[in-house]
């Protein structure tokens, strides 16, 4: 059995990877800015911003799993904000990277999160693969310096895997958090014109593909995380609707409105294209929740 660091721990997909991987007999450790002693999980000190580490969490890992970053989605995007992001997720990197570097670790895997946004904040009718290039606009720009991070941390570990991730359905929180009170109400709509696609993939094959990145032997390099059907906000918001046994008639939310409220943040939610999953098909993983019809009966049955 192998000891896992996740640094994102607390967050919706490291406790869930956190609970497959200790279900399966592995070791876990996180790290926090406010370790608590006695927990289940081991917790250990880090502060980003100061570039502190307690470097004992090092001791005797086998693999590292990177998720750390504030939420793109969770404020306003000034130019701070901005900035806090990018910070957030490259200069995490930067201080796991050079503690591994200072203790001589060699790993055998390291996955590192990355987002389906990496191809820009565009509606269009093509399907990106983990080769292209999308607009250079601030989401796209972020997960390319995500991305180039984990360029250092290759040399000490024998393989690695980015995993591209896109909008993930959960029951216990992500975005059918924020969603889930107005469909219940039905009060539930699309946003803008509707039009604009919107990967997804089920926690549970978020999770499965992390395991991949992390014990699969080939399962190294870039893979867009999102399953095969292909949906509309529009399609979603109905497919929701239906599954809670609510009404859908109310109508889209303005995109001007979503502007006036969000700034340009609201493109992450106003723009969207398809992504390609045949790079991971490819393999062999298989989807448990390949429909989105089976993952939403599944997570608010």
């Amino acid at each position: 059995m192998a000891t896992i660091l996740i640094t994102g721990g607390s967050g919706l997909i490291g406790k869930a990877l956190s609970k497959r991987l200790l279900s399966e007999g592995h070791s876990v450790r996180i790290l926090s800015r406010t370790p608590k002693t006695g927990s289940k999980i081991p917790e250990f000190f880090w502060n980003v911003e100061k570039q502190e580490i307690d470097d004992k969490a090092f001791d005797g890992i086998d693999h590292v799993v990177h998720l750390a970053g504030i939420g793109i989605a969770d404020k306003r995007w000034t130019d701070k904000r901005k900035q806090e992001v990018i910070d957030s997720r490259v200069d995490s990197m930067k201080l796991i990277t050079n503690t591994i570097n200072k203790k001589a670790i060699q790993l055998e895997s390291f996955v590192g999160a990355s987002a389906v946004g990496i191809y820009g904040m565009l509606t269009s009718n093509k399907i990106f693969t983990e080769t292209d290039k999308g607009l250079p606009d601030f989401l796209s720009e972020t997960c390319e310096l995500w991305e180039r991070s984990y360029d250092a941390v290759s040399i000490n570990s024998n393989k690695t895997a980015i995993i591209r991730i896109s909008v993930v359905l959960s029951k216990s929180g992500g975005a059918l958090k924020r969603l889930l009170p107005l469909f219940k109400a039905g009060l539930g709509s699309a946003i803008g014109s509707g039009n604009q696609y919107m990967p997804w993939i089920h926690i549970d094959d978020l999770v499965s593909v992390f395991m991949d990145g992390l014990f699969k032997p080939d399962f190294k390099g870039v893979y867009n995380a999102s399953a095969s059907d292909h949906i509309t906000n529009k399609l979603f918001s109905k497919e929701l609707a239906k599954a809670l046994h609510k009404p859908f008639f109310v109508p889209n939310v303005p995109a001007f409105a979503m502007k006036l409220v969000f700034g340009e943040m609201a493109n992450v939610l106003l723009l969207g294209s398809r992504v390609s999953d045949k790079k991971l098909i490819n393999t062999g993983f298989n989807f448990k929740y390949p429909t989105l019809k089976e993952a939403l009966n599944e997570i608010v049955s």
